[in-house]
């Protein structure tokens, strides 16, 4: 497993007796360090490095623990450590024989997802000791330096001057940031303010920011200090306050950012993302994240009739009828598509295929999006000539469904979806459908194929590509969640977990679809949710 910390054993050597092992005890630490730093942010989740400090002593079991601020914090994955999250406190441990070594940093890669609002934890514990030594700074060097070739000495930091002791403090305490409120808002702004010894405030003056400029909201004299921004239409402000002493000395604070939601738009589809064996559905406009199962499923499919050159949909897609689906309580609506026509390949009629297929599917997803309902697009018909057991026509061109996605043109396909702007509320099936396992019997050789394409699959007799590498091109630009539907069309999921493609950003989930109408039994896998992808009572 990647940056896995060495295990260290500490020995000494008997003069004339052979190697003496010295086992290094659990114990409390006698100081620690730890910080989350971040590496990279998405709209839905961010990842960088854990690191964690012993002071003074090794520990060979150790469990670290921080609380995070906010329900959309969710950790996904902690990289070379058992971890645990319930509520918003994460406990991780060390892998069995993995020893934390005296006095050196040791990081692990994490991912998690976050909302409108961004905490990190404050407060770390390591085996019951609360941190309070400070990590250094990392020094950060230009991307265009070349590393040097010998270390040099560094000079020694001036001593930093701290701030004014003769200015006062004020701080906006209300509203935080993240904060939502809807159109016409009326924003409550509240500060505190304190002088410095022997002096006192005299006022503190409350100003609203946008894009255009500056608005006096009020000046207050005595404390709580307080004013209010009124009639603001939908959009995005910024708060500052400005505190002044009976010596004219001055400090300023500024807020984080509000936001100002029209009625209704707080019921968005939420970003989804992959936490364990669930998934997770994250507000994009609210601090809120809840567990999103995403059955049962409406089907429009957009496969079809794009290629035979008699329209796009083979349902009715307009804003009423999304409304339809939001009045019913519809949480997904799974959307095939043909890759030929969102290519615009030479035998799809240009009014239905290329720039206006494309427009369609995402205008389609949008609308959807912002009733509340989760898109799920995934690659129906694909290219291949297939001529074994299961097949539904013998010509080469995307008019039926194939046993797996082709080499031809399936990675063009996900890599220009990855590239489209869909956004995270969208989530993306790899394939709908696969069936190589009718004409390869053994199962290890099936699963193979399912993964890796290409040789493993030449019993389908045409070139393939696996899960692996279309998960690669969606990652070209997209995070969204992906699925990846199991063999005999979806319905089997037996090897599953052990032949899943490996995601850096943790956001694959299983598909899966009943043998027959009314067999609604899904399975459930280790560490990885499960999504039916097919009407299923």
């Amino acid at each position: 497993m990647r940056n896995r910390i060495v295990s260290l054993a500490v020995a000494a050597l008997a003069a004339a007796s052979g190697v003496l092992a010295v086992v290094v005890p659990a114990s409390a630490a006698s100081g620690c360090a730890a910080q989350l730093q971040l590496r990279y942010q998405y709209p839905s989740m961010s990842g960088g490095e854990l690191t964690v400090l012993s002071v003074g002593q090794p520990l060979a079991e150790w469990t670290l623990s921080f609380p995070l601020h906010y329900p959309t914090e969710q950790i996904k994955n902690v990289d070379g450590v058992r971890w645990e999250q319930h509520g918003g406190q994460v406990t991780i441990r060390n892998l069995p024989g993995v020893t934390l070594p005296a006095d050196q940093q040791v990081s692990f890669p994490y991912v998690m997802t976050h909302g409108v609002r961004v905490g990190g934890p404050e407060t770390f514990t390591l085996n019951g000791v609360t941190c309070t030594t400070v990590l250094p700074r990392p020094t950060p060097t230009p991307p265009s330096s070349p590393p040097p070739i010998s270390p040099s000495p560094q000079p020694s930091a001036s001593p930093s001057t701290g701030p004014d002791p003769n200015l006062p403090t004020v701080e906006i305490t209300s509203p935080e940031d993240g904060d939502h409120f809807f159109a016409p808002a009326t924003i409550p702004v509240e500060a505190t303010a304190t002088p410095a010894p022997g002096r006192r405030i005299t006022r503190v003056e409350f100003f609203g920011s946008t894009f255009e400029g500056d608005t006096p909201l009020g000046t207050d004299t005595t404390a709580p200090y307080t004013a209010q921004w009124r009639d603001l239409p939908a959009g995005y402000y910024s708060l500052y306050v400005r505190a002044y002493d009976d010596q004219g000395a001055t400090q300023t604070d500024w807020s984080s950012v509000v936001h100002v939601l029209t009625p209704g738009e707080e019921r968005q589809a939420p970003y989804v993302s992959v936490v364990r064996d669930q998934l997770w559905g994250i507000s994009p406009v609210i601090d809120a994240a809840a567990p999103r199962p995403l059955t049962p499923l409406v089907r429009t499919g957009a496969e079809a009739r794009c290629v035979q050159g008699r329209g796009i949909w083979d349902g009715p897609v307009d804003a009423t009828a999304v409304a339809r689906l939001a009045a019913r309580g519809v949480q997904a609506v799974y959307v095939p598509l043909n890759e030929a026509c969102w290519l615009g390949l030479s035998y799809v009629d240009p009014r239905y295929g290329g720039e206006p297929y494309r427009q369609e599917i995402v205008a389609y997803t949008q609308r959807l999006t912002v009733a509340g309902i989760t898109p799920i697009v995934a690659l129906g018909w694909s290219h291949g000539r297939y001529t074994g057991p299961g097949a539904t026509c013998r010509d080469e061109r995307a008019v039926c469904a194939k046993p797996m996605p082709d080499a031809a043109y399936a990675m063009d396909f996900w890599e220009s979806v990855g590239l489209t702007s869909f956004g995270e509320t969208v989530v993306f099936d790899l394939f709908s459908a696969p069936y190589p396992d009718r004409a390869i019997t053994d199962p290890a050789l099936a699963w193979t194929c399912w993964r890796e394409g290409e040789v493993a699959c030449s019993a389908l007799g045409y070139p393939t590509v696996g899960m692996r590498l279309l998960l690669a091109a969606v990652r070209t630009g997209s995070r969204s969640v992906l699925l990846a539907s199991g063999l005999n069309g979806g319905n089997d999921l037996s090897r599953w977990a052990a032949y899943r493609p490996e995601d850096p950003v943790y956001n694959v989930a299983a598909a899966w679809r009943p043998a027959a109408p009314g067999t609604c039994r899904p399975p459930t896998l280790p560490q990885a949710p499960v999504v039916v992808t097919a009407v299923c009572r």
